[in-house]
């Protein structure tokens, strides 16, 4: 029997165990969730008065749910109690109910079409088909926190997916079952899922998108609750500290980072140019060979590198330049290098980098720079 649907909020249950082997246990009746709709599995502990045994997760299989068990003591019987890890399952049905909120406050805002999502305790990650801004999520999260303020129960039913109405989220592909389970926020959304819920929408807390990202999807990560809530007064803190310390007027701070943000990248550009075309590098030429050679570490390093390779056009010679900043090292030649001493350099040193024919380029912390530096300069020259 399944109680994790009709009684979401029971922390404990006395069961019987009816089939057990070396790894899984399965019980008369349960309260620990398999997973689904995005949701991870319940976790656990199965205890009773000789024996204790973690129950890391369950799963459905062949219509039975199994719980993966680990003793810790005693010897297994056939009578115990479950003990669910209640904060970590709270933390996700609050989660799975303000995933709800806030897709369906995206939706209803904007043109895009759910694709999938990835609840966790502490931030989530919802993908969705379409684009919006920033200042789209910010709209979208006014409406969600106004639905969470609303304290709207939720209702569970069943029904048939050939019946489904128009204005239910479902992903038929994904449903192998003709019975559903709809979860609906009266007036606002109804959705297909198997997920746990909570029973009103004020449960939830505050909604709060972390971040956004393009990738093959449109990735929102997004918190709820005192997690939301501290990410937002850790947040509000550093921006209070900005305007005091630096004196920039609050409605002005967006602008002061867009600018300095703006006269950094053209500085890199100006280095880069710099580096470039007017580089100078420090000469050893010994037995015939020239060795180029520099540690300035306020150089950028492709231009460095484009530099070098400008002048190996026109000589042979080998090139090493390592900037401290960077923690990286090229080793540039016009001829090939001796790979199997690259290679044993970085093995000795346990240092990470890679490249072939004539050009390598090697990882260096701070604290080993000097040492790798001067170490290949002797290789080298």
């Amino acid at each position: 029997m399944e109680l994790f649907y009709e009684e979401p909020y029971l922390r404990a249950l006395d069961v019987n165990v009816i089939e057990k082997n070396e790894e899984y246990l399965i019980f008369d009746k349960t309260i620990i969730y398999p997973g689904g709709g995005g949701q991870p599995p319940d976790s656990g502990y199965f205890i009773g008065d000789s024996f204790k045994a973690r129950i890391p997760f369950a799963k459905r299989e062949n219509g039975k749910i199994l719980h993966k068990y680990e003793l810790i003591e005693g010897k297994i019987s056939d009578h115990g109690k479950i003990v669910l890890d209640w904060e970590r399952r709270y933390a996700l049905m609050k989660m799975h109910t303000a995933e709800h909120i806030l897709y369906r406050s995206i939706e209803n805002l904007f043109n895009v079409k759910f694709q999938k999502v990835e609840l966790h305790e502490n931030e989530s990650l919802l993908f969705i088909n379409g684009n919006i801004s920033i200042d789209d999520i910010s709209r979208a999260e006014d409406l969600a926190n106004s639905i969470v303020e609303k304290n709207i129960p939720l209702k569970f039913y069943y029904g048939n997916i050939e019946d489904v109405e128009d204005d239910v989220r479902i992903r038929k592909d994904r449903i192998k079952n003709e019975k559903i389970r709809i979860v609906e926020i009266e007036g606002f959304d109804k959705s297909a899922c198997s997920g746990i819920h909570v029973k009103s929408t004020s449960e939830v807390g505050i909604i709060f998108v972390k971040s956004i990202k393009k990738s093959d999807f449109f990735e929102i990560k997004f918190l709820s609750g005192e997690t939301a809530k501290n990410f937002i007064f850790e947040n509000a803190r550093i921006v209070r500290k900005l305007y005091l310390n630096y004196n920039i007027d609050q409605s002005k701070i967006e602008e002061k980072i867009f600018n300095s943000m703006t006269m950094n990248e053209k500085f890199k550009k100006d280095l880069f140019e710099i580096s470039s075309s007017m580089f100078n590098f420090q000469l050893i030429e010994k037995n015939g060979k020239k060795l180029y050679y520099s540690d300035f570490p306020h150089a950028d390093i492709r231009g460095v590198e484009k530099r070098a390779r400008k002048m190996l056009e026109n000589e042979k010679a080998t090139v090493i330049y390592g900037n401290e900043n960077d923690e990286k090292i090229f080793i540039l030649s016009s001829e090939l290098i001796d790979k199997e001493l690259i290679k044993k350099i970085m093995e000795e040193n346990n240092l990470k980098g890679g490249g072939q024919g004539n050009y390598f380029l090697i990882a260096v912390k701070k604290e080993n720079f000097k040492k790798i530096f001067d170490e290949l300069l002797k290789k080298f020259s």
